[in-house]
């Protein structure tokens, strides 16, 4: 997870214009080139990259074991992995980050009257005491809700996109992300995840893919770095000054890239689970310059109604919402019936994922992106670490650096802000 609460550059200079000069750390995000790919892919083997090298192995092992290269493999069923995307595919989370990439810009798509609908449904009206104001006060969401409204009335009166500096663009977002993170804390994951999403309303498919390219471009190169989002003074409203840290920044994984060609080519078919919108996620995991190329329709998401063509504010019907065990729901609604099974592989990093990690008795093994996590996934998390002299573990770890979004060759993980790897968390001062 991100600062945000629920969950955690790339060269494009030919789709993009942009510059190889213009990203940080470009090269090192990218994925291996497609022929170096297609080599690795075709004898089962991982290109090396920064797996931790036991992890690696213990993968390429399940690949011979399962793939089409094993005596037992059978075409007409064959093997499938689920991967979660945030934060397991990508290092951040492109849903979050295209709230920030919106919200400082003021590139919401819908009226106001349908803004303060979509940001009050579901959400209890309470006081939220997890997150309170710089000056100490809890904040009611009664009261959030109306500087809410009140910022976007004025932003969307004006017209045109306001200056970087303008007070109720600052107050709006800061707002807005407080908002997310207070509901996240304190209401079902089911809500969070819905309310995020609702602030995208009025984008048609098209216009929706476009915002949502332009901020992964716009995040992939930026560094890795956390903000502060603070209220203007000027500007308290009913509910205060509120501050709250931001991290800004995407990274794409290669070797995540790499690995999921790898089992495509070994007969393992490979598919996405995330608790993101559906169609946010498609546009990072199906475009071949990110360097995934999944199949659209091997990409589960949140499900929206689209009235009219445009995405609206009630939940798609008969569709569970893709958090905890919602991805367990729509795994076996969508795949374990066509597979006649469940995944082989699951592959994920937060306490969202711990659901489909651990619910198929027909999953060999289960990555994990070691983010020093406590919880259900710190559980997970800790089994591996028991099981790291084991020949055929349950699960496995995958450590990362923080501070740069890049794998390391290690189990262990380094923080984001700190200059030491630990294996296990809570992160250690420094």
């Amino acid at each position: 997870m991100t600062f945000l609460g629920r969950r955690g550059a790339l060269g494009l200079g030919m789709r993009f214009g942009m510059g190889l000069g213009m990203g940080l750390g470009i090269a090192a995000t990218m994925a291996p080139p497609l022929s170096a790919r297609a080599a690795t892919a075709g004898c089962g083997r991982l290109a090396p990259l920064k797996w931790a090298p036991r992890t690696r192995r213990v993968m390429e092992n399940l690949i011979a074991a399962h793939g089409s290269a094993s005596p037992a493999y059978d075409p007409a069923r064959p093997p499938y992995a689920v991967f979660d995307w945030d934060n397991t595919c990508i290092t951040g989370d492109c849903e979050e980050t295209l709230l920030h990439y919106t919200a400082s810009r003021f590139l919401f798509a819908m009226p106001v009257e349908t803004f303060a609908q979509a940001t009050a449904r579901d959400v209890p009206h309470r006081t939220f005491s997890a997150f309170r104001t710089v000056d100490g006060h809890d904040v009611r969401f009664a009261d959030l809700h109306a500087d809410l409204c009140a910022d976007y009335a004025t932003l969307a009166t004006r017209g045109g996109t306001p200056a970087p500096d303008d007070p109720a663009l600052l107050s709006l977002r800061s707002k807005l992300v407080y908002a997310y993170d207070a509901i996240s804390a304190t209401c079902d994951g089911e809500v969070a995840c819905r309310w995020i999403i609702r602030l995208l309303a009025g984008y048609d498919a098209t216009g929706l893919a476009a915002l949502a390219r332009a901020s992964n471009t716009w995040h992939l190169g930026q560094a890795i770095r956390r903000e502060t989002w603070i209220t203007p003074p000027t500007r308290p409203g009913r509910a205060g000054i509120i501050a709250r840290p931001v991290r800004m920044g995407l990274r794409l994984s290669p070797e995540i890239a790499d690995l999921q060609s790898v089992l495509r080519a070994a007969g393992i078919e490979v598919y996405v689970c995330s608790a993101s919108l559906e169609e946010v996620v498609a546009v990072f995991a199906t475009d071949p310059d990110y360097g995934y190329d999944l199949p659209r329709a091997n990409v589960l998401g949140v499900r929206m109604q689209w009235p009219d063509g445009r995405l609206g504010l009630g939940a798609a019907p008969h569709w569970p919402v893709t958090y905890h065990a919602g991805k367990v729901r729509a795994i076996r609604q969508a795949l374990a019936h066509r597979h006649g099974r469940g995944p082989l592989l699951v592959c994920g990093d937060s306490s969202g994922d711990y659901d489909m990690l651990t619910a198929f008795p027909d999953t060999r093994l289960g990555l994990i992106i070691n983010r020093l996590s406590s919880g259900p996934i710190g559980t997970l998390a800790a089994r591996a670490v028991a099981q790291m002299s084991s020949d055929q573990p349950r699960f496995v770890l995958q450590g990362r650096d923080g501070n740069t979004g890049e794998w390391r060759p290690s189990e262990q993980t380094i923080p984001l802000g700190h200059d030491v790897a630990q294996l296990s968390g809570p992160v250690r001062a420094t």
